[in-house]
């Protein structure tokens, strides 16, 4: 399956199913298809933003994609996100590690929330800034087997 981002939020965030459409993966799940799926779609996006391909991030967003920063404000759409990338990339190093905690499927809908931890390096002056929080990443099915995001 390919999924893209649809929606992420590096903050918490309150997301509602209908129950009988979905497919909750638990903790205990993290072997299951789901969790494998969406755990290489985490980690190849966490590792984009550390080698700083800007193009393969952005890709990994739908073109209506958006990108909802710590601060509340929307990134949307591939301009916006591709020059986001090329600032974020521009002026600091990343070590950005997911844990996460749930993955639900539902239709062509899926989301995958948890926690990160973030060591922002300045690169002009090497002055280190950490962070930590919770994430929600919606992903949306766009072709079978084609999954991409829509919102980060």
């Amino acid at each position: 399956m390919r999924w893209n981002l649809a929606t992420c939020a590096i903050l918490v965030c309150v997301v509602s199913t209908a129950a009988a459409q979905s497919s909750y993966q638990s903790d205990q799940a993290t072997s299951s298809a789901a969790a494998k799926v969406f755990g290489q779609l985490r980690e190849q996006w966490a590792q984009n933003l550390r080698e700083k391909r800007i193009e393969a991030s952005v890709a990994e967003y739908t073109a209506d994609g958006e990108f909802i920063q710590p601060d509340g404000g929307r990134i949307q759409g591939t301009d916006a996100l591709r020059k986001l990338y090329e600032t974020i990339t521009a002026t600091f190093d990343s070590d950005l590690v997911f844990d996460s905690k749930r993955i639900e499927t539902s239709g062509d809908l899926a989301y995958d929330s948890g926690t990160y931890r973030e060591t922002l390096i300045l690169r002009a002056n090497g002055k280190q800034q950490q962070s930590q929080g919770s994430y929600l990443t919606i992903y949306r099915l766009i072709v079978e087997q084609v999954w991409t995001g829509t919102v980060q």
